[in-house]
C-alpha cells in the first residue's frame, strides 16, 4: 500500500514539474499597460458647471500567450481636504465600446497584440456652478488605473498612476490658475 502512494506521490510531483517546463517553455503573456505613454488630455465637452477629459492607453500584451484583462477601473486621488470645489468621476473603457453603466468588460489581448483603453474624467464644479472660476483655484489630480488581469498565471491585480497637473487642466478649461 506504501509503495502504491510513494508512486502516486512521484507521478504527481512529476506532472507539476512537467507542467512549469511546459509554462517556462510556452511562455506566458506579459501585460504591459503603458500609462506614462498615455496620449495628451483633450477635452470631449465642457458646459457652465463641468469639463469632461480623456486620454488614451496602450496595453500590450508583450508575452507568447494570450492574455485577459477583466476589469479595470479609474481612481481619482481628490480628497476635500486638499481641493473641495470639484466632484470627480472618472472611468475605464475600452476605446470604441462605450458603456453608460460604466462596466468594462472583460477582454483578451492575444500574444503580441494590443489594445487601447480610454480614461474619462469629470470635474464638476461643487460651489459656483462655473467650472472656469473654480479651475483656477485647482490642484493636481493623481488617477490610479486599477486592472485586473490572467493568464496562465493566476489573476492579478495591478495599479499605473497618471496625474492630471493644474497646469494641463487650465490649459484645456482656457484659463488661468490664481497665483
Amino acid at each position: 500500500m506504501d509503495f502504491i502512494i510513494t508512486i502516486i506521490l512521484w507521478i504527481l510531483i512529476i506532472l507539476f514539474l512537467l507542467n512549469e517546463v511546459i509554462i517556462r517553455v510556452v511562455g506566458d503573456a506579459i501585460v504591459n499597460m503603458k500609462a506614462s505613454e498615455h496620449t495628451p488630455f483633450t477635452v470631449d465637452e465642457i458646459t457652465q458647471d463641468s469639463i469632461s477629459l480623456s486620454t488614451t492607453i496602450n496595453v500590450a500584451n508583450e508575452g507568447k500567450q494570450c492574455a485577459t484583462i477583466m476589469d479595470c477601473y479609474v481612481r481619482q486621488l481628490l480628497p476635500y481636504e486638499q481641493f473641495d470645489g470639484v466632484k470627480v468621476e472618472a472611468k475605464a473603457e475600452l476605446k470604441g465600446v462605450s458603456r453608460e453603466d460604466d462596466y468594462f468588460e472583460a477582454v483578451l489581448i492575444q500574444k503580441k497584440e494590443s489594445i487601447d483603453i480610454v480614461i474619462r474624467v469629470k470635474l464638476i464644479d461643487r460651489k459656483n456652478n462655473d467650472i472656469k472660476q473654480t479651475l483656477t483655484h485647482m490642484v493636481d489630480l493623481p488617477l490610479d488605473i486599477v486592472y485586473q488581469h490572467a493568464a496562465r498565471y493566476p489573476w492579478k491585480i495591478s495599479k499605473e498612476t497618471i496625474v492630471l497637473t493644474s497646469e494641463e487642466i487650465a490649459k484645456l478649461a482656457d484659463i488661468k490658475l490664481a497665483d
